[in-house]
């Protein structure tokens, strides 16, 4: 009976595994020799020649442009100058203390010789500067000490004090051109035009080209400049002597409050009259009393409604003299003198 295939192979005995006695033996190949590593093959010559020797180089390291290149791109070098590849380090940067180029001197800086000098310059102008700037203060200090003394009237010149509180300074029967100063005694701009012009003013009084009529008025609104305007004016509308109101307005404008400050006090005020010359009695208790501070008040209102939005205001023949006109004595005595 035979196995179904994918069983068992059939039993039986097992093949022996050396031939029987006798019977020949299979045939053997030949007997396996033992691994041998290649020979290398001996190197071709390179077609270069022999490589180059290797270590530190022997002689003096070339200079100048690699032999076989041919001429430089850049022409030759003029005339006097080295080759190239062997300019000198340039001497304003001193010896490199690390070999030579390209490596120079790291931390070192060039001679600075164009910076030294632009230091000097400066040095130079900056005293400059501070020995005009302590000029020009000796000068603004000299003059406000000067204010105070005021300039004498001009021969035939005639100073009225109106019941309104405004003064006109004239020559008899000049009445053009018409010249309308408003001014507050706090302004510190209106301090500044009465040392630049006041001069001015009283000269061209005195030469008949113009009659001058000062407006005292308060533009401030805010507290201490508002009360402090309202008290120098209403002491000034107690004076009744036209020469006299002239070097109070002096006083007043050398002893301006720094804005922001309270001052015009009322015994300032009597004391301020005293050195203009004052010596009523009764000006110290109109002074004082305020007498005269509520038309003050309204008179200036009167003003502002009628145009006068600052101080000081120039007016001439009724039109409003420009800041650049007002500011300079040459340009306000030019500009009067044009409208007349």
């Amino acid at each position: 009976m035979s196995q179904s295939p994918g069983g068992p192979p059939p039993e039986g005995p097992e093949p022996p595994d050396d031939p029987p006695p006798g019977a020949p033996r299979p045939e053997q190949g030949p007997a396996t020799e033992e691994w041998q590593p290649p020979h290398p093959a001996s190197p071709a010559p390179s077609p270069y020649g022999p490589p180059p020797q290797y270590g530190p180089p022997q002689g003096p390291p070339p200079q100048g442009p690699p032999p076989g290149y041919g001429p430089s791109p850049y022409g030759a070098p003029p005339p006097g100058a080295p080759p190239y590849g062997q300019q000198p380090y340039p001497p304003q940067y001193g010896q490199p203390p690390y070999g030579q180029p390209p490596y120079g001197q790291p931390y070192g800086q060039p001679v600075p010789t164009r910076r030294r000098r632009g230091l000097v310059i400066g040095l130079v102008a900056g005293f400059l500067v501070l020995a005009v700037c302590v000029a020009v203060t000796a000068v603004l200090v000299s003059r406000d000490k000067s204010l105070g003394k005021p300039a004498p009237l001009p021969s035939g010149v005639t100073a009225e004090v109106s019941s309104v509180g405004t003064v006109t300074m004239a020559k008899p029967g000049v009445t053009v051109p018409l010249v309308d100063v408003y001014e507050d005694f706090q302004c510190p701009i209106c301090k500044e035009f009465h040392r630049v012009n006041d001069v001015t003013l009283k000269n061209l009084a005195g030469e008949g080209r113009a009659k001058i009529v000062y407006h005292p008025i308060v533009i401030f609104t805010s507290e201490p400049l508002s009360g402090n305007s309202v008290r120098a004016s209403a002491a000034a509308h107690c004076i009744t002597d036209g020469a006299r109101w002239l070097a109070f307005q002096d006083q007043l404008f050398l002893h301006q409050p720094p804005e922001g400050s309270v001052g015009f006090s009322t015994t300032d005020l009597v004391s301020y009259g005293r050195s203009a010359g004052i010596d009523d009695s009764g000006f110290g208790s109109c002074v004082r009393s305020q007498r005269y501070a509520a038309e003050v008040r309204q008179t200036s209102q009167t003003a502002i409604s009628g145009g006068v939005f600052g101080t000081p205001t120039v007016n001439v023949g009724g039109v409003a003299l420009p800041s650049s006109e007002t500011l300079t004595a040459e340009g306000l005595r030019n500009a009067i003198i044009a409208a007349g």
